[in-house]
C-alpha cells in the first residue's frame, strides 16, 4: 500500500509533509516518491525513484515554498514518470493516488480506461507516463502503455481547465466526483491546484485516510500515526469510505458522499475488537509490518463479500476499506503507548517497518 499524506495551514507545507512522511514511508513504500506544493499561482512538483532521503538528497523539495502540498510513496516503480505525483495537461493541477486496480482489473475497466486516454492522445494531450511495456492492457493508439493513475489527473484538469479563482473549488468537487464515476475503482485521490493554493481535494473509494486539525491547519495521512502530536492528540477523524471532500486551514469539509454507480458498505466497526485482538497476539510475539498482516486471507471470516458494488468490480468485491480497521488499530495501540517500531527487511529485499508492542 503507498503512504500518503496532505497539509493546509499557515506554515511552510514541505518540511511538515517531509516529516509526516518519514513517520510513515517504510510502511509498505519507499521505492518512488514525489511531492508537489501550491505558491502564488505556481504549481511546484518533484519525484524520483527511491526513498524520501533520495528526494531531499536530489531535488530542492525540501525548499519548496507554499503552505498547501501533497506527498506520495509508493511500494513500487522503476520509472521517475511513474512517480507520484501526476500532472494535468496546463501543468496546473497535481494528484497523487493510493490504490489499486487488481480489483476491477477486468476487460471493460481496461476498455473504458484506453477510450480515455486515446481520447487524450487524439487531441494531442502529452501522456508523460507513456513507455515501451510488453503488456497491452493499458495502451495508447501509439502502442505504448500508461500509467493507470495518469487518467485521473489528466481527466480531472482537463475539465477544470479554464476554471477562475472563484469557481475552481466547486469545479474540483465536480471533476472529482465525474473521474471516479467514470473509473470507479479501489483508491484514493488527492489533488492541488494552482488556483487553489490553500485547498486540497480528496476522492476515495474505500481506501483509507486520516485527519486532524488544530488551529488553521489541517493533516492528512494514511495512517493517523504520522500525524503530528499537537493535531492528533485533539481528534483524528477517519474520511468515509465513499466521498469527496476538501481540507483547507479552516477543516475539512465532505463535498459529496455519493459516486454514481458505486456502493460501497460503511466498515463494520464490531469487528475492529477482533482484528485488535488478533493484531495484539501477533505483535506480542514477533514484529510485523502492514503488509503482512494476514487481513485479507485468513482474517477474511470476520466479514462477509462482497464488500464493494460498481460496474467493474470482480465477483469478490473489494475489501481494502477493513484496512481503515487495521490502521485504527495500529493507531490505538500508539495512542496506548504500546506500539514501538523496528525497520526489518521483507521477502523482496526491501527495507520495511515492522511494529511490535511492549
Amino acid at each position: 500500500m503507498c503512504t500518503i499524506a496532505g497539509y493546509s495551514g499557515n506554515r511552510r507545507a514541505a518540511p511538515i509533509l517531509i516529516e509526516m512522511m518519514a513517520k510513515e514511508e517504510f510502511m509498505d513504500s519507499g521505492l518512488s516518491t514525489g511531492i508537489a506544493t501550491v505558491h502564488e499561482g505556481k504549481l511546484y512538483t518533484a519525484k524520483v525513484t527511491g526513498s524520501l532521503e533520495k528526494l531531499l538528497r536530489e531535488t530542492d523539495a525540501a525548499n519548496f515554498p507554499g503552505t498547501v502540498g501533497i506527498i506520495h510513496s509508493r511500494t513500487s516503480g522503476n520509472l521517475v514518470s511513474h512517480a507520484h505525483p501526476f500532472t494535468s495537461e496546463d501543468g496546473d493541477l497535481a494528484l497523487i493516488e493510493n490504490g489499486t486496480i487488481r480489483e476491477v482489473s477486468c476487460p471493460e475497466f481496461k476498455i473504458e480506461s484506453n477510450k480515455i486516454m486515446a481520447s487524450f492522445y487524439e487531441r494531442g494531450f502529452t501522456i508523460k507516463t507513456a513507455w515501451e511495456n510488453e503488456s497491452t492492457d493499458f495502451c495508447l493508439p501509439n502502442g505504448l502503455s500508461y500509467h493507470t493513475t495518469e487518467p485521473y489527473a489528466l481527466m480531472i484538469g482537463d475539465e477544470v481547465h479554464g476554471a477562475d479563482e472563484s469557481t475552481i473549488r466547486p469545479a474540483l468537487v465536480d471533476a472529482t466526483v465525474h473521474a471516479l464515476t467514470k473509473l470507479p475503482a479501489d483508491i484514493i485521490m488527492l489533488s492541488v491546484h494552482a488556483k487553489a493554493p490553500d485547498t486540497i481535494t480528496i476522492g476515495t473509494i474505500s481506501r483509507p485516510m486520516s485527519f486532524a486539525h488544530t488551529d488553521n491547519e489541517s493533516f492528512l495521512a494514511t495512517c493517523a500515526i504520522a500525524l503530528p502530536e499537537e493535531a492528533s492528540k485533539n481528534n483524528v477523524v477517519f474520511l468515509p469510505p465513499t466521498s469527496v471532500s476538501q481540507v483547507t486551514p479552516k477543516g475539512l469539509f465532505i463535498q459529496s458522499r455519493t459516486i454514481p454507480g458505486v456502493h460501497v458498505e460503511a466498515p463494520d466497526y464490531r469487528i475492529a475488537a477482533k482484528i485488535y485482538e488478533r493484531m495484539e497476539a501477533i505483535l506480542k510475539k514477533e514484529p510485523m509490518g502492514v503488509p503482512e498482516f494476514p487481513v485479507w486471507t485468513e482474517w477474511r471470516d470476520v466479514w462477509q463479500e462482497p464488500y464493494v458494488d460498481c460496474r467493474f468490480a470482480n465477483p469478490k468485491g473489494l475489501l481494502k476499506p477493513y484496512a481503515s480497521i487495521l490502521f485504527e488499530a495500529l493507531y490505538a495501540f500508539h495512542r496506548e503507548g504500546r506500539l514501538r517500531e523496528v525497520m526489518g527487511i521483507d521477502k523482496h529485499g526491501n527495507r520495511l517497518k515492522r511494529f511490535f508492542l511492549v
